[in-house]
């Protein structure tokens, strides 16, 4: 079977549906996708950590990067 009368053959399942059920379907696919590029972009991230070394630092590094980040932030934000 092509990926054509497979489309089509869905598309009719889908137009079959009450509206009820069609707007059910699409919240199903807007949550699926989301799911999808959240993962995509977890491995992006992953990825790009790994390259930069950064992807073992355990929980306490990672911790006190970001409290080092907070420090610098408020330095530059709120010196006089």
């Amino acid at each position: 079977m092509g990926v054509i009368s497979k489309v089509e053959r869905l598309a009719e399942e889908i137009t079959s549906l009450d509206e009820q059920e069609q707007n059910s379907l699409w919240e199903c696919v807007v949550e699926l996708n989301f799911r999808h590029g959240l993962h995509d972009l977890s491995e992006q991230y992953r990825k790009r950590l790994k390259e930069q070394g950064e992807l073992d630092h355990s929980v306490d590094e990672i911790l006190m990067d970001l409290k080092g980040i907070r420090e610098e932030i408020a330095r530059h934000d709120y010196s006089e």
